[in-house]
This record gives C-alpha cells, structure tokens and sequence, in this order.
C-alpha cells in the first residue's frame, strides 16, 4: 500500500468514525476539492452532480452521470458505484431519485454545509442534518499533507526571491508574471495536472492598494510600496508568499506605515499557537491599527486556512470563536492600504506547531532587505 493510498484510507475511516460519533446513518459529500480529499480525483460536474456517499459502517457509494460510468475508477479503496442519465432524466433516472433510493429510509443523513441548496430540495424525502464534518477534518494536516505543502511552500519563496532579484523601477509587470509560467510549466512535466495553479506578478503602487486589483500587464514598478503577490496550486496543494518592496527610498511617511504593518505581523504572530481564539488573533490587530490611527485602512482579516486551496478554514477573524490547533496551516498578512500611495502587507504560509509556530514560506521581512536598488 503506498502513501497516498495510506492517506485516503485514513482520511475515510476518519470520517466513519465521525458519523458514529454524531450519530448518522450516512454523509453525503458534493464539493469538488472535498471529493478530491478523499478520493484524489478531479471531477467537474458541468451541472451533473456528481455525489460521494459515506456510511460508517460499509463502503462508499457515488452516484455519477450515466456517461462517467465506463471510466470510473478509483484505485484506493473499495466502493459502490451507481449513475443517474443527465442534469434532468424522465422519471425513475433523475440524481434525486436515485440518491432518495438509497437514502430515503435512513433515519440521520449528514450533508456537507457546502452542499448545494438544490441537494436537500429535491429529496426532501431524506432526514437531512447539515455538519461540518468534512470542514473540520481538512483544516487540521497530517504529516502526509504537510510535505506537500512544504514543497509547494519551497517553490513559492523561491519565485518571490527571484521576483525580488529581478525587480527595479521599470521593470514590467509581465516579467514577473512569467516566472510562475515558467514554473507552471516544470511543475507539469514532472505531475501532469489541469488543477496546477501558479499566479506570481507584482502589483506596483497605483495596484497595491486595492488587493483584488487586477494590474496590466504592460505596467512598470514604480518606486513603491509595491506588492509582489505569490500564489501556488501545485500536486493539490496550496502556499501564499507576499512581500511589499520598494525600488527607491520610502517616504518618512511611508517607513511608518510599513512599520506599522510589521508590528501587526509580530502581535499576529506572538499569539498563534494553540489554545488562542481565531478571533482573538484578528482583536488583537485591529487593536494596535486603532492605537495607530489607522483601522479604517484595513480592508480584510488578517489571515485564513490555506490547504488544498490558498483560501480555507479556519478564517482568522472576528465571529469565529474557534480554538486554534496544532498542524493548522494559516496565512499571516496583516495589512494596511492608502489610496493613491499603496498597500502593505506581507503574507506568509504558516505551521502552527506544538508550542507556537513555524514559517513554511520564507523571504526577506526587513524594510532594508526590501528596499531594492
């Protein structure tokens, strides 16, 4: 049995054990990377629903269209599989009836809370509860998943050093986007996969501050702050590397605000650790920004899950009174932005160990080191 196989079987006997625990006769899974989880195959639905079944006492069921059937394996464990015609059928060979077949007469069905509404409409002949089963699960890594983020967390920093290395005033946004091209590329001649995702660029000043900005491509980088944003998908798994630069000499006024961002980025990271609230992590920041006079520059909380996509639970973030545990791996980037000056923010992908902490990306933090001539 090989690793990954290892890793499935484990994830799955997880999950049954879960069911038993809250007392459910079975659980239906719909999300695209949930099903991934724990089957390691890639399927989209093109508006068939494709279901996964999980019961806590026998093997998987998936319900899949009629034209997934002669090609549907999966190699890591045992499983029923049964199909539905289309998206709408005549009567008898609809999703809904088929899963209501198997589930109709049970007494507690789990559905995942990212489920489509649709799901529990049609078969309102099931005993629907909603869970967090699958939520909860993947926001805590195992040893398996940590060396895959690992390595994807390695080529993020790289390309961000590399990103660094290569910028000056005048250097065009383009160019540092064709390093993660350039990584794409390696990366799927080593693992063939259509879900890769490589997205490096730097946003120069007139871009940093609005964070969801999209910069031309034809732009140059001014003198700053400028936003070098790293974001991989790589062998389904996620890391984020982000650092704020400037190519010139910063402004007083502009010291202070990156000042003022690596101080929020040490609280944020004196509290990480076990036991502390992940709403306590964003009180605190927004705390020392309101000392500062500048709370009402922020524009997002200051970190989030990261695993198989680079945005998951647990959300660092007022509301969610949830306790921080180990071999979670989180985003730290706490950030300011002004309008017509820039942003502020590094981000790095982070490990909280036993103890407290470890850094999985790694790039200069220094406003010397960033500071590029």
């Amino acid at each position: 049995m090989n690793s990954l196989q290892t890793e499935i079987k484990h994830r799955i006997t997880t999950l049954q054990n879960n069911l038993q625990d809250n007392d459910l006769d079975a659980y239906v899974i719909t999300d695209q990377e949930d099903i991934w989880y724990f089957t390691n195959i890639n399927y989209k639905s093109e508006q068939r629903p494709f279901l996964f079944v999980v019961y806590p006492d026998r093997k998987p069921l998936f319900i899949v269209p009629k034209l997934e059937v002669d090609h549907f394996t999966v190699p890591y464990f045992d499983y029923d599989l049964d199909h539905y015609f289309d998206v709408t059928s005549r009567s008898g060979q609809n999703w809904y009836e088929v899963l209501t077949s198997y589930l109709g007469g049970l007494s507690k069905v789990g559905i995942e809370a990212n489920g489509q509404l649709l799901m529990t409409h049609f078969t309102q002949g099931i005993n629907w509860e909603t869970k967090f089963l699958v939520q909860n699960q993947r926001m805590i890594k195992s040893d398996y998943e940590l060396d895959k983020l690992q390595y994807v967390s390695d080529i993020c920093s790289s390309v961000v050093q590399k990103t660094l290395e290569m910028s000056k005033t005048g250097t065009k946004v383009s160019d540092t986007y064709k390093l993660a091209m350039q990584v794409g590329a390696e990366e799927m001649t080593k693992h063939f996969s259509l879900e890769n995702r490589t997205i490096n660029a730097v946003w120069p000043s007139e871009y940093s501050f609005m964070p969801h900005s999209i910069p031309d491509m034809n732009a140059k980088i001014g003198a700053g702050p400028n936003i070098n944003i790293a974001l991989f998908v790589i062998q389904g798994y996620a890391a984020e590397c982000e650092r704020t630069f400037f190519t010139e000499d910063p402004t007083k006024e502009e010291v202070g605000h990156f000042n003022q961002m690596m101080n929020a980025r040490k609280l944020f990271l004196k509290h990480l650790k076990p036991g502390e609230k992940a709403s306590d992590i964003e009180k605190t920041v927004d705390s020392y920004f309101a000392e500062e006079g500048v709370l009402d520059s922020v524009l997002h909380r200051p970190g989030h899950g990261i695993g198989l996509n680079n945005h998951e639970w647990p959300t660092l973030s007022l509301g969610n009174d949830m306790v921080l545990q180990e071999n979670m791996v989180v985003s730290v980037e706490p950030a300011i932005y002004f309008k017509n000056q820039g942003g502020y923010r590094h981000s790095d992908t982070v490990l909280i160990t036993k103890d407290g902490y470890k850094l999985m990306t790694h790039a200069p933090t220094s406003l010397s080191e960033l500071t590029l001539r």
